[in-house]
C-alpha cells in the first residue's frame, strides 16, 4: 500500500527533525553525515546538536516556488530580504536565523558554503537553491564556525539535494494570490473618509513554474549524473489592491486611524516666512493655506509593490563517478538568473527649503491664483516689482533661495528599480579511502555573482534646479535661462482649465534620469580533509570497545572579493537624485582566509545499563585572515571551538548539550564602503549661566564657564589651554565621517544548548524533543553609534571606546571646520546581541486502525515551536539594552514574537495514493516597544494561518496536487510604523504576515 510507504517516509522525517539519526549529506554509499559535523565514522551514534529537518514533501504540499516562503514559516527563522519587499529590495532572498541578522546565518548546499548574495547585500542569496531538487532542509541552532568557518553565528541552514536520481521528472505548477477584500469595518471607514477607492475581490500575483529533472546511473552504478532546469514567472501585487494597504495609514480621527500620505505633493513655501507662505496647490490651480489631511497629501503607499514581479531561470547539475575502486570524482554546477522590478511611489521635487526660483519666471506671475490677488512671485518668493523688473532685464540676476516647491511626478509615473541578478557556482573534487582505514576528500569551489540595479523615473537634482530658472524668448515662450542639454521649463505652478497638469513631456525627459549600479562578487575555495577510526590504532574507551573513536583533520583556503560601482551621478554627496537622500559609494575589496580545523568523536561508554551511549564530540578551527581594499590592508586571526556531550540512558530518552564559540569576520561592504563626510546634529545639552543654548558642554563664552569639567573635556580632546575658550557648535551642526572601516575585527559569539529527545517505546511512532538555547554575540558590527552617544559616553566614562571617535579642531571645537574634524561614525565593533529560548518538537505517526478505525489510512502530526525568553540588543557599551522578545518597532524593528509554531497534520487516506495536509502557522502577538499605550498600534494581534493541500497519485508516476494557503484569509495586522528599514511595506510586514490567500495546482510526472 502506498499509504504504508508514505507513513514510513513521514517517520523518516520525524526522526531527522529531532536529530535522532544522521542522514546522508554528500557522500558515498557507506557515508552518513549530519549537518554540524564532517565525521562519518560512527553513523549510528546519536547527534548532540538540535536539528529541525523539513523534507521535500512539505515543499510540494505548500506549493512553494520561492524557498524563502517555506523557511520563513519556521519558528526559528525571521524575515529578511524577500520578494515582498520593494523599497530597499536587493533582488535576493535571505535567511535570518533567530532574528540576529541575515549576515550571521550560514546557508549551505550539501554542506558547502554559498557565496555573497550580491554586491549591495552580502548575506547569502538562497535563490541559488534549486527548489524542486531539494531532498530536505536541515536547520541547526547556534554557532558552528568550528566546523564551517565564519558566519555560522546564529546557526546553519543546509539544503540537501537529491542524489542518485534516475529517470525523468517533469513538474508544473500554476498559482495565484486572491483577496476578497470583504467587509473590514474599521479600515473601510478609513478609506471612505479619505475618499480612497475600496478595492473589490481580486485575483493577482499569478505565477507559473516548470522544471525538468533528468538523471541516470553510469557504468553499472559506478556513477550518477543529475541535470535540473526550471523557469518561473511571477506577477506583481499592488498595495492599492488590498483594503488595508490602499492608502498609507497613520494616526487619524477614524477609529484612531487615517490616511496620512506625504505632504510632498503640491506644497510650496519659503524658509524666510514659513508660517505665512506655506500653501497647497488645489487641482484647479488655486493656492490655499496648507491644511494637510488626505486631500492635501499624496497616497504614496498604494503604488508600492506588495509582491515584486519576478522572472527566474535555474540550472543545476550534480555528477559523481568512481574512477577506480574506492575513489570517486564529484561535481556540482549551479546557475540562476533573475530579473525583478521594485516599484515605489512617484518621485517628487523633494527638498524642503532647497529650491531656487528667479523672480521674473513667467510661470509664477499669474495674480488670479491667490485669494489676495498676489502672484506666486510676490506671495511666496517675496519678490518686489523692482526685483521682477531687474530679473527680467537680466534673467537669473534676482534669484530667491530657500524655497520648497514639491510636486509629485504623477506625470512621469512610479519610480522603479530593475534588479538583475546572476549567480554561478561550481564545485569539483575527489573523495575516497586510502591505507584501508583513512577516508579523504579534496575539493575546489568557484562562485561568481553579478548584479545590476537600474533606477528610473527619479528627478536629477541639477536638472530640476535648471528647469526652475525660467525666462521668455523673443516669441514670448517660457524657456530655461540655461537651455543647455535640452532644458525645458518645469511648470508646476499653473494648471489647465480642466485642472490638468501642465508639466510637459520635454520637461520630464530633461529632469528624469537613470541611476545604475553594477556589481560583482567572486568566491574561491580550496579544501580537503582526512578522517579515520582511531580504534584501528588502539585508541578506544574500555567501556565502548565496539565503537570507534573518530578523528578528522583538514585545511581550507577561501577568498571572497566584491566590487560595486555606482555611476557618477549616484556618487554625488547629495545622491544626484531628489528621491535618494545621500550618495551611493563604490565598494571594492577582498578577504582571504587560511584555516586549519579538526574534529574528534569519542564514545566514552556504550551498551552499559543507564549508559546506552555516552559520547563526547569536539571541534576546533584556526583562521588567519587578511583583508585588502581601497589601498588599505589589515589582518587578524580567530580561534573557534565547540564541545558536545550526548547521554542515552535508555533507548527511550536522550540527553544532549553543547557549547560553541563562533565568529563572523567583517565582510567587504562593512570594511571598504567608501567614506564620506556628513553633518550630524548634536542635541541641546543644556543652558549656560547666561541662558544660552549649549550643544557642546566643553564650550563657553567670555562670560560663561563650560558645563562639563576640565577632566571630562580632556577626554574628548580639549587641552588645558583651550578649556574655557572653546567655541560652541553652530546651531548644533557638527561633522562626521560615515562609511566602512578597514580596522573592524570579527564578531564573537557563544552558544549553549541543552535538551532531551524522547522516543517512548510504549507509544509507537511518537518522538519529541525539547532544547534550550542561549546565544550571545559581542563586538557586533553597527553603522556608527551617533555623535551624541559618542560625546556623552566619552564625557561620562573617559573610555577609549568613545573618546577615540572624537576629533576636535585647533580651537578645541567640534564645528565642521576641516577634514577629519568631528566624529567617526563609520562601522564599529560596538554592539552586543543575545537571544535565548526553548525549541519544542513533537512528531506522532500512527495507523488509524490502532484507534479502531479500520481502513481509514495513516495519520501523522508534526509540531515545531519556539518559546522566546529573550531577544536583546545593546547598541554600545553602557547603553540601555532593548529587550525585544514579544515586541516590535521602537528600537526593536520588525515584530519578534515570543511564541511561534508550525504544525502539520497529514492524512494518507485509504484511497490509493491520496493524501491530505493541513498546516497551522502561528505567530504570536507583539507589543509596541516604544509606545505600548498607542491607540492605533499599541500591539499587533497574534496571526494564525491555515494551509490545506491534497496530493493524488492517480496513475503510476503521475501526481496531481492542489492547495490553498491561508484558506480563511486571515488579514494582516496594520502597523503605522512599518517601514523599509525594518522589512515593512504597505502598513505591515509582508515577510511575516500573509497578504491574502494563495491558490495553486500542480502536476508531477515521473518516468
Amino acid at each position: 500500500m502506498k499509504s504504508k510507504f508514505l507513513l514510513s517516509t513521514v517517520m523518516g522525517g520525524v526522526i531527522a527533525s529531532t536529530g535522532m539519526t544522521a542522514m546522508a549529506q554528500n557522500a558515498g554509499d557507506d557515508e552518513i553525515i549530519v549537518t554540524g559535523s564532517r565525521l562519518n565514522v560512527n553513523p549510528n551514534l546519536t547527534s548532540a546538536q538540535p536539528i529541525l529537518s523539513i523534507d521535500n514533501s512539505e515543499i510540494s504540499a505548500r506549493g512553494v516556488v520561492n524557498i524563502e516562503d517555506l523557511t520563513n514559516s519556521l519558528p526559528q527563522i525571521s524575515a529578511a530580504q524577500t520578494s515582498e519587499q520593494s523599497n530597499g529590495a536587493s533582488g535576493t532572498a535571505q535567511l535570518d536565523l533567530r532574528g540576529l541578522g541575515a549576515q550571521r546565518t550560514l546557508s549551505l548546499i550539501d554542506g558547502r558554503r554559498l557565496p555573497y548574495g550580491d554586491s549591495s547585500s552580502v548575506a547569502v542569496n538562497i535563490d541559488l537553491v534549486p527548489t524542486n531538487l531539494v531532498e530536505r532542509i536541515e536547520v541547526l541552532t547556534g554557532g558552528s564556525s568550528a566546523v564551517y568557518g565564519s558566519d555560522a553565528v546564529s546557526g546553519v541552514v543546509n539544503f540537501i539535494l537529491k542524489d542518485d536520481f534516475e529517470g525523468a521528472e517533469l513538474d508544473l505548477q500554476y498559482g495565484f494570490a486572491q483577496s476578497s477584500n470583504g467587509s473590514d469595518d474599521i479600515f473601510d471607514d478609513v478609506m471612505r473618509t479619505a475618499q480612497v477607492q475600496l478595492p473589490g475581490s481580486i485575483t493577482d500575483g499569478e505565477e507559473v513554474t516548470g522544471s525538468v529533472t533528468l538523471g541516470a546511473n553510469l557504468d553499472g552504478g559506478r556513477g550518477n549524473v543529475v541535470a535540473f532546469a526550471s523557469y518561473q514567472t511571477r506577477n506583481e501585487i499592488l498595495g492599492a489592491d488590498r483594503t488595508r494597504s490602499a492608502c498609507t495609514i497613520g494616526s487619524g480621527s477614524t477609529n484612531g486611524f487615517g490616511c496620512v500620505g506625504s505632504s510632498n505633493f503640491r506644497r510650496f513655501n519659503n524658509v524666510a516666512d514659513f508660517g505665512g507662505t506655506d500653501v497647497f496647490q488645489q487641482e484647479n490651480g488655486q493656492f490655499t493655506t496648507f491644511a494637510g489631511g488626505p486631500a492635501e497629501t499624496f497616497n504614496f503607499g498604494a503604488s508600492n509593490y506588495f509582491q515584486r514581479p519576478v522572472e527566474r531561470f535555474q540550472l543545476y547539475t550534480k555528477a559523481s563517478y568512481e574512477v577506480i575502486d574506492g575513489h570517486e570524482l564529484f561535481m556540482d554546477f549551479g546557475f540562476t538568473e533573475s530579473q525583478s522590478d521594485a516599484q515605489i511611489a512617484p518621485s517628487a521635487s523633494f527638498g524642503f527649503f532647497q529650491r531656487s526660483i528667479n523672480c521674473s519666471n513667467p510661470l509664477i506671475q499669474d495674480t488670479s491664483l491667490f485669494a489676495n490677488g498676489e502672484s506666486f512671485a510676490t506671495n511666496i518668493l517675496g519678490c518686489s516689482a523692482a526685483d521682477i523688473a531687474a530679473d527680467a532685464a537680466n534673467p537669473g540676476s534676482v534669484v530667491v533661495d530657500g524655497l520648497t516647491a514639491t510636486h509629485r511626478n504623477v506625470e512621469g509615473g512610479s519610480r522603479n528599480s530593475r534588479l538583475e541578478n546572476q549567480a554561478m557556482r561550481f564545485v569539483g573534487g575527489m573523495r575516497g579511502t586510502f591505507a584501508e582505514t583513512w577516508d579523504y576528500e579534496v575539493f575546489g569551489q568557484y562562485s561568481k555573482t553579478k548584479d545590476q540595479d537600474t533606477s528610473t523615473n527619479d528627478f536629477q537634482i541639477d536638472q530640476l534646479g535648471q528647469s526652475l530658472l525660467v525666462t521668455t524668448d523673443a516669441a514670448g515662450n517660457a524657456v530655461c535661462i540655461d537651455p543647455s542639454n535640452g532644458c525645458a521649463p518645469y511648470n508646476i505652478f499653473e494648471r489647465g482649465a480642466g485642472g490638468e497638469s501642465l508639466v510637459s513631456d520635454a520637461a520630464l525627459s530633461f529632469i528624469q534620469g537613470v541611476g545604475i549600479t553594477t556589481g560583482q562578487t567572486d568566491q574561491l575555495i580550496f579544501g580537503g580533509n582526512v578522517q579515520t577510526d582511531l580504534s584501528n590504532y588502539g585508541f578506544v574507551s574500555p567501556y565502548a570497545s565496539d565503537t570507534g573513536v573518530g578523528l578528522l583533520i583538514g585545511a581550507e583556503y577561501r577568498e571572497d572579493s566584491l566590487d560595486a560601482q555606482p555611476d557618477q551621478i549616484s556618487q554625488r554627496a547629495d545622491g544626484g537624485f531628489t528621491g535618494v537622500g545621500g550618495p551611493t559609494l563604490p565598494v571594492a575589496g577582498s578577504i582571504n582566509v587560511f584555516e586549519l580545523f579538526g574534529e574528534i568523536e569519542i564514545p566514552l561508554v556504550t551498551g552499559v545499563e543507564f549508559f546506552e551511549e555516552l559520547v563526547f564530540n569536539g571541534q576546533y578551527r584556526y583562521s588567519d585572515y587578511s583583508v585588502d581594499g581601497n589601498g588599505v590592508s589589515n589582518s587578524f586571526s580567530t580561534d573557534t571551538y565547540g564541545a558536545q556531550l550526548t547521554w542515552v540512558p535508555t533507548p527511550d530518552i536522550t540527553f544532549r548539550g553543547q557549547y560553541q564559540r563562533a565568529v563572523r569576520a567583517p565582510n567587504v561592504v562593512e570594511l571598504f564602503t567608501g567614506q564620506s563626510t556628513g553633518l550630524p546634529d548634536l542635541p541641546e545639552f543644556g543652558k549656560d549661566s547666561a541662558g544660552n543654548t549649549v550643544y557642546d558642554p566643553c564650550s563657553s563664552t567670555a562670560t560663561t564657564t563650560p558645563l562639563a569639567s576640565a577632566a571630562a573635556c580632556a577626554s574628548t580632546g580639549v587641552t588645558a589651554a583651550q578649556y574655557g575658550s572653546v567655541p560652541d557648535v553652530v546651531s548644533g551642526q557638527t561633522q562626521g565621517i560615515f562609511g566602512g572601516n578597514p580596522n573592524l575585527s570579527p564578531e564573537t559569539s557563544d552558544t549553549f544548548t541543552v535538551g532531551a529527545v524522547f522516543t517512548p517505546s510504549f507509544i509507537s511512532g511518537l518522538t519529541a524533543s525539547v532544547d534550550y538555547f542561549d546565544i550571545t554575540i559581542d563586538d557586533a558590527i553597527v553603522s556608527g553609534i551617533g555623535a551624541s552617544n559618542i560625546l556623552n559616553g566619552c564625557l561620562e566614562t573617559g573610555d577609549a571606546t568613545f573618546c577615540d571617535l572624537v576629533q576636535r579642531d585647533g580651537a578645541g571645537s567640534l564645528n565642521a571646520s576641516g577634514p577629519g574634524i568631528g566624529f567617526a561614525l563609520t562601522n564599529l565593533n560596538a554592539a552586543s546581541l543575545a537571544t535565548s529560548g526553548i525549541d519544542l518538537q513533537v512528531n506522532y505517526s500512527f495507523d488509524l486502525e490502532r484507534f479502531g478505525a479500520e481502513n481509514f489510512g495513516d495519520f501523522a502530526v508534526q509540531y515545531a515551536s519556539t518559546f522566546l525568553s529573550s531577544s536583546d540588543f545593546t547598541p554600545f557599551l553602557g547603553a540601555v539594552t532593548d529587550e525585544c522578545e514579544g515586541k516590535f518597532v521602537g528600537n526593536c524593528g520588525q515584530p519578534t514574537a515570543d511564541y511561534r509554531h508550525r504544525a502539520i497534520a497529514t492524512w494518507n487516506t485509504p484511497v490509493e495514493g491520496l493524501g491530505v495536509n493541513v498546516t497551522w502557522r502561528h505567530f504570536g502577538s507583539v507589543e509596541n516597544e516604544g509606545n505600548p499605550q498607542s491607540t492605533n498600534e499599541g500591539s499587533l494581534d497574534a496571526a494564525n494561518y491555515f494551509d490545506v493541500s491534497t496530493r493524488w497519485e492517480f496513475m503510476d508516476g503521475i501526481t496531481a496536487r492542489a492547495g490553498v494557503n491561508n484558506i480563511f484569509e486571515n488579514r494582516f495586522p496594520v502597523s503605522v510604523s512599518s517601514g523599509p528599514g525594518i522589512n515593512g511595506n504597505n502598513n505591515t510586514y509582508p515577510g511575516i504576515y500573509d497578504t491574502g490567500r494563495f491558490v495553486f495546482v500542480g502536476l508531477n510526472v515521473k518516468l
